[in-house]
């Protein structure tokens, strides 16, 4: 279960702005080689699923460590939230 909760800022100023945009594509490039990776180690983790009937403790939390960052990072480029993922 996904619980999101988002604060309302009224104020933002314009060079956050301008920074986000900037801020943004060194966050697309971390994302598209770690999503790489996440989906290198989804497979795997199918793979062991498939063969001893349990997730494996390492690869879960690898996986979930890639989804929150990208829940953040999307919510941060997204104008939702002033908080940035790193």
């Amino acid at each position: 279960m996904v619980n999101l909760k988002i604060g309302y800022n009224r104020k933002s100023p314009r060079l956050e702005l301008l920074i986000r945009f900037f801020y943004g594509i060194v966050l697309g490039i971390i994302l598209a080689i770690w999503g790489f990776v996440a989906g290198i180690l989804a497979f795997i983790q199918f793979i062991v699923i498939l063969v001893t009937g349990e997730r494996d403790e390492w690869l879960h939390k690898h996986l979930d460590g890639y989804f929150e960052f990208l829940f953040k990072s999307n919510s941060y480029i997204g104008l939702i939230t002033d908080e940035r993922p790193l």
